[in-house]
């Protein structure tokens, strides 16, 4: 292996492609905002937030000519591997992933596709798409043939904003492949890149696997918001209970907040459910993910009742909120709940501050 495409400089991408870099690859960084390539080849870091050890690596490998970044596929056309890392939001109102930047990006590579190339989708997507959505749409553009002409897997990634190459170089990875080839290059690629175990499977368990991740993390933190809210009904204190339940073994009560913000674990347990949608209802999973969403509501309601217990009127009080991003220290507000919560205290006190 010499050439590799990393398609979607974002949050996961861009880490992913300076690591594999790093270890004497020759990698492009693929993308359709073209101030961002540009903030790449002059070796500038173009996300938001500080993200330790990126901005230096960013440098090394433009330094030594391995990574440049370009908005025009054909320049990838020799890749021996591409690697997808675009987003794939859900539009839970239709009750679909929106797949145009996941269809976009394989349409693009499927132009430009070499036989004996493989292609891996490292985007978080509903169980069963890479076999319904991705592999069907490099067949047609491409005329070649997955598992005989080229190979396709998918390797969920495992990153948090603040922590991007700390989390890609040590956390284990799950490999599901298409056939022993794909898991071959797979090993190849994923062994560069982390010191962690590589775990092969097949496609549709390692999609699972990625949005049971985050669902069961959603999942948990809806419990605590859910017992905080019994809690607060039957006029108890959540905290103390909490620490009660904590001392037994076993038992690990999470904090309540306000709410579940981010890119993934808003959107994963829908994908997840969607995956499912024909065959079964996750109905539990899909009521924390409800859960989760409806604490910035409560949480103003919270407000309102305290300055009713002291006789005051809310259009006359000013609301501060600490915290906006969704991540304790970190400066990534995407999803926040902070800012649906800001959002929703404007229209019933007198100013709001964060």
């Amino acid at each position: 292996m010499v050439n590799v495409a990393v398609v979607g400089m974002g949050y996961v991408g861009i880490p992913v492609a300076l690591t594999l870099a790093k270890s004497g690859l020759e990698v492009i960084g693929l993308d359709i905002d073209q101030e961002k390539v540009d903030s790449l080849n002059n070796s500038q870091y173009p996300l938001k937030g500080e993200e330790p050890g990126i901005q230096k690596l960013l440098e090394e490998v433009i330094d030594k000519q391995l990574f440049h970044a370009s908005v025009d596929f054909s320049d990838a056309e020799n890749a021996d591997a591409w690697l997808v890392c675009v987003q794939t939001p859900f539009l839970v109102d239709e009750f679909r992933p929106n797949f145009k930047a996941l269809k976009g990006a394989v349409s693009e590579i499927s132009k430009n596709l070499s036989p004996n190339s493989v292609v891996v989708i490292e985007s978080t997507i509903p169980p069963g798409t890479t076999e319904s959505v991705v592999i069907p749409l490099l067949e047609s553009h491409s005329s070649l043939v997955a598992g005989e002409d080229f190979g396709v897997g998918h390797c969920p990634e495992r990153v948090m904003p603040g922590k991007l190459i700390n989390n890609l170089t040590t956390y284990n990875r799950v490999l599901g492949g298409i056939d022993d080839n794909t898991h071959s290059v797979m090993i190849d690629i994923y062994s560069r890149i982390t010191n962690g175990d590589l775990y092969c499977t097949d496609i549709k368990t390692a999609e699972v696997v990625k949005t049971f991740e985050n669902t069961y993390r959603d999942v948990e933190i809806a419990i605590a918001n859910d017992f905080a809210r019994y809690c607060d009904s039957v006029g108890v204190d959540f905290f103390e209970v909490r620490d009660q339940v904590n001392t037994v073994e076993a038992r690990n009560l999470h904090l309540p907040g306000g709410g579940v913000g981010g890119h993934c674990i808003p959107k994963d347990t829908w994908l997840l459910a969607y995956g499912s949608k024909d065959n079964y209802d996750p109905n539990f999973l899909t009521m924390a993910r409800k859960v989760n969403d409806s604490m910035p509501n409560h949480i103003s309601e919270k407000c309102i009742s305290i300055v009713n217990k002291f006789n005051l009127n809310p259009s006359e009080c000013v609301v501060t909120i600490l915290g906006l991003s969704y991540l304790e220290e970190s400066d990534d507000v995407r999803n926040s709940p902070s800012a649906t919560l800001y959002n929703i205290l404007t229209k019933q006190f007198r100013e709001v501050r964060v």
